[in-house]
């Protein structure tokens, strides 16, 4: 568990503050889902599985960008959430392209 949280970014922490970041982690993804079923529309998932799915590009990104990362000059951090959400999203879109 202490390798999953070291690979996107969170400190090894006491268990509440663990559940506390996981449980904003789940909501800001439920927000996001919400968001991206209203601009989809037909298109979309629905709202739990728009979630599921920006849950796990995020994941993939940020693994992605940790085993394959590019050295720049801005905070890791900053760019690891910022690759999070663009990855989350890209595959959000992309499955609503090719979904029959």
């Amino acid at each position: 568990m202490r390798g999953l949280f070291l690979m996107v970014g969170l400190p090894d922490m006491p268990l509440m503050s663990v559940i506390i970041v996981l449980a904003m982690i789940v909501l800001g993804a439920m927000l996001f889902g919400w968001l991206a079923d209203l601009l989809l529309g037909d298109g979309g998932f629905g709202v739990m599985l728009n979630t599921g799915i920006l849950l796990v590009g995020a994941f993939a990104g940020a693994w992605l960008w940790h085993r394959y990362g590019i050295p720049t000059r801005f905070p890791a951090e900053a760019l690891r959430v910022v690759i999070a959400t663009g990855s989350g999203l890209l595959l959000l879109i992309g499955m609503a392209v090719i979904r029959p």
